[in-house]
This record gives C-alpha cells, structure tokens and sequence, in this order.
C-alpha cells in the first residue's frame, strides 16, 4: 500500500460520511484475554466522535503532502512516515480483526467496571460497504476517577461530577484499513502489547545473519542492543533487508570500505590481523548497522560522501520487448 492508495481508501469514508456509523469498544487492564467489550454511548456522543476520529484521520494522513508508506520491518526511519506491520502480530492487535467479523460482542458493564482499567479503545467506523478500526491507547491522565474532585458549570453555579468520565482526545496509533494494520505513531506502540518481544525475535535473525558472515569479532554486543528497541527495530530491518547481506559482500571488501569511507575511517576498529570488525563503542555499534544497510554513498557525478537513509532503488529495469 502506498500514500497515494491510503489516501484513496480513506476518501471513500469521507464522501459517505453520513452514512457511515461508528461503535466503539474497550480493551480493558488484566483482561485482555476476554476480548474487546462494546461501549453503549448515546448518539449525539456519537456524531461527536465521529466527526472528532474523521477529522484526525485528515490531519494525520489525507493533508500530508509527502506520505511514505514503509514496512516496518525495513523502515527507515523517515519523518512523517506511516508504518505497514508485516511481522508476527502480537496477541492484543488481533481485538481489532475481532470487531470486524462479530457482531455479538458483549457490552462494557457500566455499573461494575472501572473506567480506570480501560487501556485502549477501538473505534470502528463505517458501514455494509466497508470498515476500518482505529487503536487509542488511554493513557491515565485522561481517565476521571471518583478519587478527585471535579466541578463543571451549570447554569448560574458550578455543581460536582459525581461519577468517572472520560476524556477523548484526536489522535489514535493503529489504523486497520483494506486488511492491513497500519502504525500511525510508532513511538507510542514500541513499548505496548508485547511489541518489543516480538521485534527481539526478528531481531534475532538479523544478528545470526550476522554471525554467519564471522565478519565481527565479539557478536555477543549485537545480543545485548536486542534489550533496546530501537536497536532492535534496526537489526530487525538488517534481517529482513540488509543489501550487503542479500548480494554476499565479502568481509575484505566491507573491511576496506570502512577503512577509505570518511565518516567510517578510524571510528570502527579491527582486531590485530585486521580481518573482524570489532564493535568496542556505540558509536562503531551504529555505524555498523547502518554499513549493514549501504546507508553510506558515494556520488558518481561528484565524488562526493553521503549519509542516506532514505533511499529508493535506481537499478535499471530490463525492458522486455
């Protein structure tokens, strides 16, 4: 899918916007197992938050001019970038397919559940001819507890809120749209659902791959960026797509690169028979990886060095006549 095709798939919402309709569902603390529970809201709340989700999807996707869509195993970390998810689907995300194909799911029980257990929502938009699911973590700091005390104006006097409410804001993370899980914030989700477990055992293939190569002298360090997801996210996309990997660079022709590179030159070591890699810094540990990725160019047409990571295929395509 690309931005152009999002876009598109989105526009068919908005051009039948009064006949869409829009549920929402629960995703509560501890209970996850149980499935997501539908939330009875009256229906001018509705309108409200049908308005409020439609617009959000404007803003954050339809009004951006330069919309990159990237899996996620081999993003690239861009700006403004929307994330397709193509890895192992965590337990919690498979709620959102759920809502799409039953339409007996249970309903939030008002009286005996708090509203301080909601850990996200799912907000389903559309109608016979489509639907798409939107993911909102709840963060706390929007939950109204009974444990505070709340005031709102009523005609000539302000009167106590009595019971828990809600506040909901724009914004939502996860975007399930013509059968793909699009991530809208990836920030927000890389420490939620089990995420970072996942990416650790994509991950995981990406240092074997490494380790296969015997091009690096101590891999144990490799393991041990698994615990960062970032790092992770990084080797994960080394695994799934590393250039130098697919086309068999040789260690000599890797290890020399780094030696006449500038921005590699005397900021990665080697061993005394200079035939392994070592990575005794962080700053080797990510100059590697981004070697890993051919993020470092050179110009034909200049001679000059660049660092890109952002880069799109120029290899010519064989024309069949």
């Amino acid at each position: 899918m690309t931005g152009d095709e999002l876009k598109a798939a989105l526009k068919k919402f908005y051009d039948e916007y009064d006949e869409i309709g829009v549920s929402v569902y629960t995703i509560l603390k501890d209970q996850e197992d149980s499935g997501p529970q539908k939330v009875d809201i009256e229906s001018e709340a509705m309108k409200g938050l049908k308005a409020l989700f439609i617009q959000s999807l404007k803003d954050s996707i339809t009004e951006k001019k330069d919309l990159s869509v990237l899996k996620l195993s081999t993003s690239d970390e861009r700006l403004d970038a929307i994330y397709l998810y193509d890895i192992e689907l965590p337990e919690e995300l498979l709620a959102m397919e759920s809502i799409l194909q039953q339409d007996d799911l249970p309903l939030l029980n008002l009286q005996e559940s708090d509203l301080s257990k909601i850990k996200a929502l799912l907000i389903e938009i559309g109608n016979n001819v489509g639907q798409m699911v939107l993911y909102k973590t709840m963060a706390p700091i929007n939950i109204f507890g009974r444990k505070s005390f709340f005031l709102k104006k009523a005609k000539h006097r302000m009167e106590k809120i009595e019971d828990e409410f809600l506040r909901i804001s724009a914004g939502f993370q996860l975007l399930r749209i013509d059968g793909q899980l699009l991530v809208i914030d990836l920030a927000a989700i890389e420490k939620s659902f089990g995420f970072h477990e996942v990416i650790k055992r994509e991950a995981a293939l990406g240092v074997t791959a490494v380790e296969t190569m015997q091009l690096v002298q101590n891999p144990e360090v490799l393991h041990e960026l698994l615990e960062d997801v970032k790092y992770a996210r990084r080797l994960t996309k080394v695994a799934k797509a590393s250039p130098v990997i697919k086309k068999g660079i040789p260690n000599e022709s890797i290890i020399r690169f780094c030696k006449g590179f500038p921005k590699l030159a005397g900021k990665i070591r080697f061993n005394e028979a200079e035939d392994k890699i070592v990575l005794d810094t962080k700053v080797s540990q990510d100059l590697f990886i981004k070697l890993l990725m051919d993020d470092y160019l050179t110009s034909e047409l200049t001679d000059l060095h660049y660092e890109s990571v952002a880069k799109d295929s120029a290899e010519l395509e064989e024309v069949v006549e």
